[in-house]
Formats: C-alpha cells, sequence, structure tokens
C-alpha cells in the first residue's frame, strides 16, 4: 500500500512540474514583458534620438536618472542605451526579449501584442550589457507581434493634420461630422485651439505637438475601378513619386511612408487609389479658422492582391502650397 501511494505522489508530483514548465513556457511565449536578464529599463534626464556607448560610469549618469547600473559593474562591461519607438494604439506590452551579437551587428527582439489603430509616438529607454571589449557595434530592432490581428475594414486610419500658416497665430480646426470620429490626439472635443508656427510645430495646454491626429468610421463602399497596382516590393518608390505630385513635402511624405509600408510591402501587390477632395470632404467636412490659403487632404485606399488586377489608371493632379498650407493624410484598407 505504501509502494503504490509513494508511486502516485511520484507520478503526480512529475505531472505537476511537466504542466508548471509547459504552462512557463506557454506563458513565455505570450507575454512579452519578460525581458531579458542583460537589458535594463531605465529612464533618462532628457530624450535622445540615437544609440550611445557607456564606458564608463560618469558618462552613464549624465544621461541616465536611476541607478539601475552599479559602478562596479563598468569594470567588466560596456553598455549600449537603444530606445523603442511603439504607440499605445498598435502595440501594447511591447518589451526587448532577447538579443544575439554577430561580428559587428547586435540584434535585439522586440516583441509586443499588436492592436489596431495610432497614435502618438512613444519611446521606451533601454540598456544593454555587453563585455567591454566590444565597443564598435551596431544596434538593429527587429520587431515581432506575438498574436494576429485583424483590423476594421472600415476605419480612416491615421489622418494627420499639419498647420503651417505664415505667421505665428491661433487656429481652430473643426470635424464637422463628429459622429464619425472614433479616436482623436489631443482629444478632441467641439474643435482643437492651438497656437501655430510656420514650422508647423502646434502648441496646446502647454504641449507642442507636430500634428493633430484622429481616426474614424468610414462605411462608404469604395468602387474598384481606377487607381493603380503596385508591387509591394515597389512600394516605397512609388509612394515617393505620388505623394509628390500630391503635394507633401519630404517629412511629410517621409511619415506617411513609415506609416503605410510595412501594411504595403508585405504583400504581392496592392491595389493603391487617392480619394478626391470632395469624397474626403464628404466623409469628413473640415473646417479651419481663419480658413487657409491651401488644403491638400490625402486619403489613400489599398487592397492587398495576390495576382495583378486590370484597372483603369488614376490622373493625379499636381498641387501648390501656397500661403497659410494645411496638410493632412490618412488610408483605408478596403473590401473586395
Amino acid at each position: 500500500m505504501k509502494k503504490i501511494v509513494i508511486t502516485i505522489s511520484i507520478i503526480g508530483l512529475i505531472l505537476g512540474i511537466s504542466i508548471g514548465v509547459f504552462l512557463l513556457k506557454k506563458n513565455s511565449k505570450k507575454n512579452p514583458s519578460v525581458i531579458h536578464k542583460d537589458i535594463h529599463l531605465v529612464t533618462l534626464k532628457e530624450e535622445i534620438n540615437n544609440q550611445i556607448l557607456f564606458t564608463n560610469y560618469e558618462d552613464y549618469k549624465k544621461i541616465v536618472n536611476d541607478s539601475k547600473i552599479t559602478k562596479e559593474s563598468f569594470k567588466d562591461n560596456n553598455y549600449y542605451l537603444f530606445s523603442i519607438s511603439y504607440n499605445t494604439c498598435r502595440e501594447s506590452e511591447i518589451a526587448p526579449t532577447s538579443y544575439k551579437i554577430k561580428n559587428k551587428l547586435i540584434e535585439i527582439i522586440v516583441q509586443y501584442e499588436a492592436k489596431c489603430g495610432y497614435c502618438a509616438k512613444n519611446n521606451l529607454y533601454y540598456v544593454l550589457k555587453v563585455d567591454n571589449k566590444l565597443k564598435e557595434k551596431e544596434i538593429v530592432l527587429k520587431y515581432q507581434a506575438i498574436n494576429k490581428v485583424k483590423c476594421d475594414q472600415d476605419i480612416a486610419y491615421k489622418p494627420i493634420i499639419y498647420l503651417y500658416p505664415e505667421k505665428e497665430q491661433e487656429i481652430e480646426v473643426k470635424l464637422l461630422k463628429k459622429e464619425n470620429l472614433w479616436i482623436s490626439y489631443p482629444k478632441y472635443e467641439d474643435s482643437w485651439k492651438v497656437l501655430a508656427k510656420p514650422d508647423g510645430t502646434l502648441r496646446k495646454n502647454n504641449r507642442e505637438y507636430y500634428g493633430l491626429y484622429w481616426e474614424g468610421i468610414n462605411h462608404k463602399k469604395k468602387q474598384i475601378k481606377e487607381g493603380f497596382i503596385v508591387r509591394g516590393e515597389d512600394t516605397s518608390t512609388f509612394l515617393e513619386e505620388k505623394l509628390k505630385i500630391l503635394g507633401l513635402n519630404d517629412k511629410e511624405a517621409n511619415e506617411f511612408i513609415i506609416y503605410w509600408l510595412e501594411k504595403l510591402e508585405k504583400n504581392s501587390y496592392n491595389y493603391i487609389r487617392f480619394e478626391t477632395q470632395e469624397e474626403i470632404e464628404e466623409y469628413m467636412p473640415l473646417e479651419i479658422i481663419p480658413k487657409p490659403d491651401t488644403i491638400i487632404r490625402i486619403l489613400m485606399d489599398y487592397m492587398p492582391l495576390q495576382e495583378k488586377i486590370k484597372v483603369e489608371e488614376q490622373h493625379l493632379i499636381k498641387r501648390e502650397r501656397k500661403g497659410f498650407t494645411v496638410i493632412e493624410w490618412g488610408g483605408s484598407l478596403v473590401d473586395k
């Protein structure tokens, strides 16, 4: 009887350990907040835009605002400071989970839970411990979603509005179909009231912004009659050419391409069409006080394709910017 009890106990113990290990592995795959032991989240005294190699504690303390790393640690190690850019409407639970070093390259895997939408950019700052013999390395971040998300196909994603007055002045911006509004930043109420500078810098409630962001529900059925069929690998070249015709400057086009490239480039082909100003106005009329001299609104419709389809090529009219200029861009995923 004792042998049976002991045997059952051992079997139960082994089974319990096996289940625990299985759950631990399962959770570690699903939970990107598990950070590698050599990577430490830190706070900075001020934001930085580049990677920094710390070879001594004194330089580390000039920039980093906490004491995660001790002076003693610098005897055997150097530390690379790097930032992870993300936004809370597209990613959550974002964290570096592993890394590898090969020749002059440090590759860091960043995992996150994917969501839909787009918000203003945020940054998380980390330091990576490496052997102090490593002094000339390049850091590359590889982002990996740990889940699959199918986002709504009737959302106008990331329309963002830039304001370029000829002189610094107060400007009011109104979205006249508020019922179509889904999300906004800064928070839209009856309008946005901002202090705008000629370089596009906006101030509201003692905070600085580079644009007014919103997303909205767009239920209008799209007609696939005209447009462009673009190979995924040709996306950036195509957009550079067309966005210049439509009136975006290099900075605005760069932000547009950075946002849409990952959605378009991975497809074999994409159907792309730029909505007319009249179509955009019908969906979301825009009122700006004082009235701008130039308003350029771009809403790109796209549909992933496995093979080419025949459409009439869309004719785009070259847009010129004069005086007080307002620029807006966004896009929508359309269904067949």
